[in-house]
């Protein structure tokens, strides 16, 4: 019985665990030309044989296992699940970034390989990148809608990116997601080469997230990336 008990446990982490790896790129002068976007573009092209570096394909929308950041003008990857192990494989071959700006040397990488436990409780959250919640028909919702009524909408939103997340990842939860925005200002930015309205956000939730995971939409591109507050 005693053994049973020990490995519907062992089998509950498992499957309610992220394995990560986190590559930190410390990349030559001038790297202010090189954003996510650049980054995924480069690597995009690099390793074109694998839809999940360029995110271009006949598959319809998933969440995305490989992310590109720039976080405090850090530029970074992350690698998700399955995807941990192909982007520790693959990043030892790049050893510089090209863009159209012209060609930076990678001077070292930082490579953290991890799991982690995702457990019910509550966190607090940053958004370090600007979050975009809303498509078309829920951008139209949200604009009809009072200010008190606007926090609610996007609270559900919020609610709705995370559970996307989980699902893309392959976890399943079994209570219900909360969350609650402490404080949020928006502002527009381009993606996709349209402009959209963005968040940055202080906001709580049930679900212990690991930091730079992407919530909402592009993030891929480097939207949406979360840092838990001290």
């Amino acid at each position: 019985m005693g053994k049973k008990e020990v490995t519907k446990e062992e089998n509950q982490k498992k499957e309610s665990s992220i394995n990560i790896c986190s590559v930190k790129l410390n990349v030559s002068d001038p790297d202010r030309f090189i954003s996510s976007v650049k980054l995924r573009g480069f690597l995009g092209s690099l390793f074109v044989d694998d839809a999940e570096f360029h995110h271009h394909s006949g598959r319809s929308y998933h969440y995305p296992l490989i992310q590109y950041k720039r976080v405090n003008r850090e530029l970074m990857i992350l690698g998700l699940q399955k995807y941990a192990s192909v982007l520790l494989n693959k990043m030892s071959i790049v050893d510089y970034i090209s863009t159209r700006r012209g060609t930076f040397k990678v001077g070292s990488q930082e490579i953290n390989l991890s799991t982690w436990q995702v457990r019910n409780c509550s966190c607090c959250y940053d958004f370090v990148s600007p979050w975009i919640p809303f498509n078309n028909a829920n951008y139209s919702a949200y604009k009809d809608l009072n200010q008190e009524n606007q926090k609610t909408f996007l609270e559900k939103i919020l609610v709705g990116n995370t559970l996307s997340c989980l699902k893309g990842l392959g976890i399943f939860a079994d209570y219900r997601v909360e969350s609650y925005l402490a404080s949020f200002r928006s502002f527009y930015v381009r993606a996709h080469g349209n402009m959209f309205e963005a968040f940055a956000a202080r906001f709580f939730l049930n679900v212990d997230l690991p930091n730079f995971i992407g919530l909402g939409k592009s993030v891929s591109k480097g939207f949406g990336t979360i840092r838990r507050v001290v």
